[in-house]
């Protein structure tokens, strides 16, 4: 049908291609029920559009509805839960967490814990423990260790039995794998100063200078 040199197509014509209007932009649910309206004020009485073809343009309005309401709602939902990370990422300043880091802060006349990953059976687990200069402080035999995370501690003093000072340490777990020695990973606690949210979720900013992902975390102790 022609109406004032202009031809009249149907929504579902209109809609064609995901339903974009001149201008690129994609329908909305109002702007698909006005092309439905003007399809049926415009149609030829003596021709009028099929009840299947009315059905389907429906069924169209009603799968653009939904997806305009379900965008709606998964927008709500994602700032719902950008402020629930943010609340509970706050609660992680001051608070002390092991998380897998190479170094301790040994405190005065204290010692330092923390944890190590065995990923199968060990005829043997030694820790070394160096100064920020990176002489060896002490080597800790811990001796056959079944698989999983067991945990350590260092009573601070060094191999001859001195105290040693307080400071940053470097931890190092080692195990012997078919003759090789190898590294394994070691958790050590720190203390979270400050917390950061980003593309990839909560990172905690650590007093010892590194800076982990939340979901790295251990303990919180």
């Amino acid at each position: 049908m022609e109406l004032a040199g202009t031809s009249i197509r149907s929504a579902q014509d209109l809609s064609g291609g995901g339903a974009r209007t001149n201008s690129g932009e994609e329908l909305g649910k109002t702007q698909f029920l006005e092309l439905m309206i003007a399809q049926m004020n415009h149609q030829d009485p003596l021709d009028p559009a099929k009840n299947e073809e009315f059905i389907a343009q429906l069924a169209q309005f009603s799968t653009v509805e939904g997806i305009e309401n379900l965008n709606d709602s998964f927008a709500g939902l994602a700032a719902s839960l950008k402020s629930t990370m943010a609340t509970e990422a706050a609660s992680l300043v001051g608070r002390h967490v092991v998380v897998p880091t190479g170094s301790a802060t040994l405190p005065s006349g204290g010692g330092i814990s923390g944890s190590i990953e065995v990923p199968r059976a060990s005829s043997g687990v030694t820790v070394e423990i160096t100064n920020a200069a990176g002489e060896l402080m002490n080597r800790l035999d811990l001796g056959p260790q079944p698989s999983g995370r067991m945990r350590f501690g260092w009573d601070g003093t060094t191999a001859s039995g001195a105290t040693a000072p307080e400071g940053v340490y470097k931890v190092k777990a080692f195990t012997t794998v078919d003759g090789e020695r190898a590294e394994l990973t070691v958790n050590m606690p720190d203390q979270v100063v400050s917390v950061s949210l980003g593309a990839d979720g909560v990172i905690a900013n650590l007093a010892g200078g590194s800076s982990v992902p939340a979901s790295q975390i251990k303990e919180i102790r």
